[in-house]
């Protein structure tokens, strides 16, 4: 039989609450009373407070404002089952909810397997695990189907009684309060940044995007807004020169599933010194458009066009309008072999093409030189010498130019 008592109106029972309350007791553990009768639990999802679990005293003046307890009759025992919802676990292994989608999301789940499959006579972190996707078909389903994982559709539907802590890695979605205070523990966030630094859903893209020289993964606490909660773990990690976005995602994530471990390894300690996110030195990293496919020739340079090639072109091939009709241009040379060729051309106009023979490329003049392209897409896939050979080498198609076909540009 479960009571709920309000502490607005102090009685008997409440003052001796009361009182417990000004000897700042914690009661993050059962506590017994009533002559060993009645057995006295608290917990911070029957609060109000929108303080992050564990992050302090249950019993702090920043936690004055919960309004309610549970009291919970039972017969006097020392010793409950692992898995009743009203029992607050201090330590691992835990009970884990993971949130994912993509290849990404994979890598860390894959982690959480091997320790949940690790033998019961070695320290484990995982004890149960389950995954949260969209009702599609997605790699984290399909990882999941094939290990035999429960998978449960976004939006939850359900209850999250029988789990310490979610975690979220790549999961695209924005997860509302009432989810985040269903854990004890809250929810960790596995963010493939430096935190505040690209905040948002494609940081790995922006990355690139902007020539970043460090990146790195931060590990937080999630609140109802993106990527703004405090910071559990931090680490840092040199971008590889010229690497492609979904190489460097594998390598963050990567990492991110070993600090993720560690984390809750340890986690009651790591929420306990969590510290917020500088209020300096934010940006953000929204969802990818197609318009940014569209290149620029007069105002983009040969760098900026490859880093381009290299994020956004790892999801929208990178398009450019010639002849009329939209092109997709595929497989860029680095700008440092490009930079030293001899093109033939007498006055090269941002747009203009040529063919290069000795690397195999069509050469397009950009903003401050030429960027090469071994691939080019009109109807069917064809290489540079196929594409020359069939159009750029016929004489009424020689002074066409590659024209962005982005809104509001010339």
């Amino acid at each position: 039989m479960c009571i709920t008592v309000c502490v607005s109106q102090p009685r008997s029972l409440d003052r001796w609450l009361l009182c417990l309350w000004q000897r700042q007791e914690k009661l993050d553990v059962s506590r017994t009373c009533f002559n060993r009768q009645c057995e006295l639990r608290t917990h911070w999802r029957h609060y109000g407070t929108t303080d992050i679990p564990h992050r302090t005293s249950y019993w702090s003046e920043r936690c004055i404002n919960r309004r309610a307890l549970t009291i919970q009759s039972s017969r006097f025992s020392t010793n409950q089952s692992k898995d009743s919802p009203t029992n607050e676990r201090t330590g691992p292994p835990w009970r884990v909810l993971f949130f994912g989608s993509d290849e990404f999301s994979i890598r860390c789940l894959r982690k959480l397997k091997e320790d949940l499959h690790r033998p019961e006579s070695t320290t484990r972190s995982v004890e149960k695990l389950e995954v949260v996707c969209a009702p599609k078909r997605v790699p984290v389903r399909e990882y999941a189907d094939e290990h035999h994982l429960a998978v449960n559709d976004w939006p939850l539907k359900g209850s999250c009684d029988q789990f310490d802590v979610g975690v979220v890695a790549s999961f695209g979605f924005l997860i509302p309060k009432r989810v985040i205070r269903l854990f004890p523990y809250g929810i960790l966030n596995i963010h493939p940044s430096l935190l505040p630094r690209w905040r948002g859903a494609s940081p790995v893209f922006h990355t690139i995007l902007h020539g970043d020289q460090v990146t790195g993964v931060t590990v937080i606490h999630i609140t109802p807004k993106f990527d703004v909660g405090p910071i559990l773990q931090q680490e840092t990690t040199p971008v590889p020169h010229r690497c492609q976005a979904m190489e460097l995602g594998s390598v963050l994530f990567d990492k991110g599933a070993d600090m993720l471990m560690q984390c809750l390894r340890d986690l009651p300690r790591k929420i306990e010194h969590a510290v917020d996110q500088p209020t300096t030195g934010a940006t953000n990293a929204p969802k990818l458009s197609p318009d940014q496919s569209w290149v620029r020739w007069a105002e983009q340079s040969c760098q900026e066009i490859d880093r381009l090639c290299r994020s956004v072109g790892q999801k929208l091939p990178l398009r450019s309008m010639w002849n009329g009709r939209t092109v997709k241009l595929v497989d860029i040379v680095d700008p440092a072999v490009t930079k030293g060729l001899s093109i033939p051309v007498t006055d090269p106009t941002p747009g203009c093409a040529h063919f290069h023979k000795g690397t195999s490329t069509v050469c397009i003049r950009c903003k401050d030189g030429w960027v090469g392209f071994r691939t080019v897409v009109l109807k069917k896939k064809l290489t540079a010498q196929e594409f020359y050979n069939g159009y750029l080498s016929r004489d009424h198609l020689k002074g066409e130019l590659f024209q962005s076909g982005s809104p509001g540009s010339s």
